[in-house]
């Protein structure tokens, strides 16, 4: 039995968080059924920013935040088309929705309504700065609420140079993993007591949690944004190498990897007795002095050749990757965290899988994301309704089969 395996999800999500949440917690077996307005989640087109293609049966961008899932298409400004929401919602554990709270309100979809349906539900929502404050109606995305309002675009980059660029989803598929992690916590709640829950989470807060570390650091000195030299040692950074790429070194016990470095990898003895950097308590107070020290040196040789020297000592270092390293790593492919899907019409496409492996769900599997509706007609008839009362609904547009 896989450990969501009997649980039923309502989601009404867009774009990526609730999105990501719904799929996530549908590889870990729930029943997953997404719910669209007739024109479908804004997401079906706007993933074209992204420059990602179109196929006959499917789109990696759409498809890798909504695989696994079922599509029913609703108006929900519809009396009739609230009306299966609320059906629907009656059989449900969880409502998951990352729509305004104004837009909720007027959709008559807030907690308190989908409750007065059905009271042991967990109505999760996801949010972009919060529930509570003055930009609770702001509309936020991750770039937003996540990367801009909460320091990490601004702090994280290099001091003096120009804001990283980023990647659409990246906050959101945090807090789609927050947001699945509290819906369960809730889960067990509703079963041991029979009582439903409201949960929320947002991106701002996702944000700030992650970088909880660097909060404390900035109340107490620590100046951001840093440069190249400005690091807590010369061995927790990373160095350009002759071939352009750059490792980073994680050794943060100082006085444990110092001397094997210079003699063994570095082979420069004597910089190991320098006593500048000979110690920890002496070498943070030269620590630019060192950085630049070593970027000399791992400039005369390629960063395999680093790599390979200080992974035969048991020295904890990387290559610093790029994305289509990633998706021919043979560790990746190795535990599973990586799977190929070919459409219709022969394209091969890579795609992660969610995160959390259980025995219990040895392949999660992945049907794509399907059409707007595409599975309106066969939802409703397991809510009861006959034929004939589908095919008006779907005539008066409270309803679309794809």
């Amino acid at each position: 039995m896989k450990p969501l395996e009997g649980i039923r999800i309502l989601e009404m999500g867009t774009h990526f968080a609730a999105p990501m949440c719904g799929r996530i917690l549908a590889d870990w077996g729930a029943e997953v059924i997404k719910v669209e307005a007739p024109e479908g989640d804004p997401y079906r087109v706007s993933f074209r920013n992204q420059r990602t293609p179109q196929f006959e049966d499917g789109c990696p961008s759409f498809d890798l935040e909504n695989a696994n899932k079922q599509f029913l298409s609703v108006n929900a400004k519809d009396t009739a088309g609230q009306e299966v929401i609320y059906k629907l919602a009656a059989t449900c554990d969880v409502f998951l929705t990352n729509n305004r709270l104004n837009a909720m309100k007027k959709l008559r979809l807030t907690y308190e309504e989908i409750k007065a349906v059905n009271p042991k539900i967990v109505y999760a929502d996801m949010t972009g700065y919060g529930s509570k404050g003055p930009l609770k109606d702001k509309p936020g995305y991750d770039y937003t609420c996540f990367l801009s309002r909460s320091g990490m675009m601004a702090d994280l980059s290099p001091k003096g140079e120009s804001v990283m660029s980023t990647i659409g989803g990246f906050g959101d598929h945090v807090a789609a993993l927050t947001l699945a992690a509290g819906i369960s916590a809730a889960l067990v709640k509703a079963k041991t007591t029979g009582e439903g829950e409201y949960l929320t989470t947002s991106l701002y807060q996702d944000a700030i949690f992650l970088q909880c570390n660097g909060l404390i650091l900035a109340q107490y000195g620590r100046e951001f944004p840093r440069d190249h030299f400005d690091c807590n040692s010369a061995l927790l950074t990373c160095y350009k190498c002759k071939d352009g790429e750059w490792i980073y070194l994680a050794m943060p016990e100082y006085n444990r990897y110092w001397k094997k470095m210079c003699t063994d990898v570095l082979q420069q003895p004597e910089l190991a007795e320098d006593p500048r950097f000979a110690t920890l308590d002496v070498a943070k107070n030269h620590v630019a002095e060192a950085v630049a020290t070593l970027d000399k040196i791992f400039l005369t040789q390629d960063s395999t050749y680093w790599v390979e020297r200080m992974e035969s000592l048991d020295m904890p270092v990387e290559r610093l990757a790029h994305y289509k390293d990633v998706v021919v790593d043979e560790q990746a492919w190795a535990n599973g965290f990586l799977r190929e899907h070919t459409y219709a019409g022969g394209q091969r496409t890579v795609f992660s899988n969610t995160p959390v492996q259980f025995a219990s769900v040895p392949d999660a599997g992945f049907r794509i994301g399907g059409k707007i509706g595409a599975d309106t007609t066969a939802i409703m008839e397991k809510l009861g309704y006959t034929s004939d009362e589908i095919e008006a609904l779907k005539q008066s547009g409270a309803v679309k089969q794809g």
